[in-house]
């Protein structure tokens, strides 16, 4: 039986859920990703390593490297890399001053190159523990079947 394009359509939009194999996620309410049509709406990534430890405690800089570790992998797991980004919100939760500023700057240079996502960047009260610095969300378009 033929699906009508109503019924194709319906099943483009449907939103896909994508996970990642990290065991410390695993009684949590949430998708590391959800994939609507080609737009991927990625979770807030924090530093937390695979196996659920806080990485670069009073560091932005090891912190922000484990944040954008971590959105590869998610990315990688809806057949996606950095390039496709095109939005990413950065939450700080420590004073935002010149210096610290540059290190978040610095080693999203890294990870990003040339690639320029829009990008909105706020300091808030409080993060998910203490310890955190920075919690970063992101939206990247990718192909369906890619």
């Amino acid at each position: 039986m033929n699906k009508t394009r109503s019924e194709e359509v319906m099943q483009m939009f449907a939103p896909r859920e994508v996970e990642v194999d990290w065991t410390w996620d695993d009684d949590w309410p949430l998708a590391q990703a959800v994939q609507v049509g080609e737009l991927l709406f990625l979770s807030g990534q924090v530093a937390i390593d695979r196996d659920g430890n806080v990485v670069g405690k009073n560091n932005l800089q090891a912190q922000t490297r484990q944040i954008f570790e971590n959105m590869k992998t998610v990315l990688a797991a809806a057949g996606a890399d950095l390039t496709d980004v095109v939005r990413l919100t950065s939450y700080f939760s420590v004073d935002l001053t010149l210096d610290l500023t540059r290190e978040y700057w610095e080693v999203r240079k890294e990870y990003f190159g040339s690639h320029r996502p829009a990008s909105t960047g706020m300091q808030v009260k409080a993060l998910l523990y203490p310890s955190l610095m920075l919690e970063v969300d992101a939206i990247a378009v990718v192909p369906r079947g890619r």
